[in-house]
């Protein structure tokens, strides 16, 4: 099984990377192959809703987002990672949902295992959280479920398909134990859905 984390933070070693950097070494202990791509640094243009992809089911715009296309389809599950920028998640990240238009009408994110990981400074994580939620639903992604046993930490705010962790400092989160140990429950999860699944 192959799990790819999708860190959309502009900033590197950020909160957010730490974050899905947690839930992926779990998956790994479990087994999974596992890899991180960060969009900082990298150039991905908005979408300009010119529909060439719909058409030819490739995006014209050459930049790196056609690397990220590449590991999106050859993974089994994906982790979508965002801070939370004026209340919902970043442009980065709006940027690469958008982006993902190209495989809608082919459906070919269809039944991968999805994951989300939001990290916020006070407020908008909960609108955050449904904002990667609506992109799971759109291209008919599974979400990743709890079904073995968690801590009381693991279960507290706990939600499906993901978790919303607090920091406002760089690097603080590491010190968000519950975050930490909700990231942890995630990769589990995604690992028992795999399984259930039949992704070996």
């Amino acid at each position: 099984m192959q799990i790819l984390g999708i860190v959309c933070s502009p900033r590197k070693n950020s909160n957010t990377e730490i974050l899905i950097g947690e839930t992926l070494e779990t998956a790994r202990q479990l087994g999974a192959e596992t890899q991180v791509v960060s969009v900082a640094g990298k150039q991905i243009n908005p979408c300009d809703a010119c529909n060439t992809c719909y058409n030819t089911g490739k995006c014209k715009i050459d930049d790196d987002m056609q690397g990220i296309y590449a590991q999106m389809l050859q993974a089994d599950a994906i982790i979508l990672g965002a801070p939370v920028y004026y209340w919902d998640i970043c442009a980065q990240a709006k940027a690469v949902i958008d982006r993902t238009y190209l495989f809608r009408r082919r459906r070919e994110l269809r039944s991968k295992v999805a994951g989300a990981v939001i990290v916020a400074g006070s407020a908008g994580g909960s609108v955050s959280f449904n904002s990667v939620m609506g992109f799971f639903n759109i291209q008919k992604m599974i979400l990743a479920k709890s079904m073995g046993p968690r801590t009381e930490e693991e279960l507290s705010d706990d939600r499906a398909g993901g978790v919303i962790g607090y920091a406002y400092e760089a690097g603080a989160i590491s010190q968000n134990l519950r975050a930490m140990a909700q990231a942890r429950a995630l990769g589990r999860s995604i690992v028992e859905t795999l399984e259930l699944l039949n992704h070996k």
